[in-house]
């Protein structure tokens, strides 16, 4: 079954705490510097598909792109709105509350140049139709963002975080797992499980990559919260993203499209 709304209304508490640690904030920062490797300069028509407070998609607004959000949770929504204006940047943010499954009727032209669609495909049952629904707003040529959480990180977790290396072995090729933060139940993917829907939705993926491949395994919460630490752990970050087969075991996959047959202009 989806994820009710409610799960995440109740959650907002513990969403807004993780995203102020090193490594939520690290997620951003990885997240933003692979999207600046295919916008160009806009300022562009952006939609965050299912995109809460506007974690990934206030900072795009804050640099002068126009910024539309469409979640079924109010008080993420509210949240949003909150953070759009501490980033001075109200004024080019709008808030929808609605399904993702109303994306047509509330667009029924292409009118977005970008789309975004970060950690939502593990909450839903539908993967393909929700790549086709998020799809379907974008301009001809227009991007699309998609991450979620990687099946293959799962044993991994399990064993580095979880020091549970039976539980490890029994995990391996699972294809769901608890989320931590919410308490609900994700369906997993990897990257080029998503790369193979695309082409159903019109797009063409252009790039994957990995986000977090070093920080979910290595040292304890104390370490990575010291300042110098977290900027070593940046620094490879950033340079592991889309470097293969590091990436493959990364915490979060991050696949970037074009809609139609598009190729990417270097």
């Amino acid at each position: 079954m989806p994820t009710s709304a409610a799960v995440f209304d109740s959650s907002i508490d513990r969403w807004i705490a993780e995203g102020h640690t090193p490594w939520g904030k690290l997620r951003c920062t990885v997240t933003l510097a692979n999207l600046r490797r295919h916008l160009g300069p806009g300022p562009f028509d952006i939609l965050d598909a299912g995109g809460g407070n506007g974690r990934d998609s206030i900072p795009l607004a804050a640099q002068g792109h126009r910024l539309t959000i469409v979640d079924y949770s109010a008080t993420m929504l509210a949240d949003a709105a909150r953070n759009a204006t501490a980033a001075q940047a109200q004024e080019r943010v709008t808030v929808h509350q609605a399904e993702l499954q109303a994306l047509p009727e509330l667009f029924p032209h292409p009118c977005f140049d970008t789309v975004l669609c970060h950690n939502v495909l593990q909450y839903v049952d539908d993967v393909p139709a929700l790549l086709a629904t998020v799809a379907a707003p974008l301009r001809p040529g227009g991007l699309l963002s998609i991450i979620s959480v990687n099946r293959y990180a799962i044993p991994y977790r399990a064993a580095f975080l979880q020091d549970d290396l039976a539980q490890a072995y029994a995990k391996l090729d699972q294809h769901s797992d608890t989320a931590i933060l919410f308490g609900t139940i994700m369906n997993q993917f990897s990257a080029e499980e998503i790369v193979t829907m695309l082409p159903a939705a019109g797009c063409v993926a252009l790039e994957d990559y990995g986000i977090r491949c070093i920080c979910d395994y290595w040292g304890d919460n104390q370490r990575k919260s010291d300042p110098a630490i977290f900027a070593q752990i940046e620094r490879l970050e950033l340079a592991l993203t889309d470097r293969h087969p590091y990436k493959l075991l990364a915490r979060y996959f991050q696949v970037v499209a074009r809609k139609g047959n598009y190729l990417e202009k270097h």
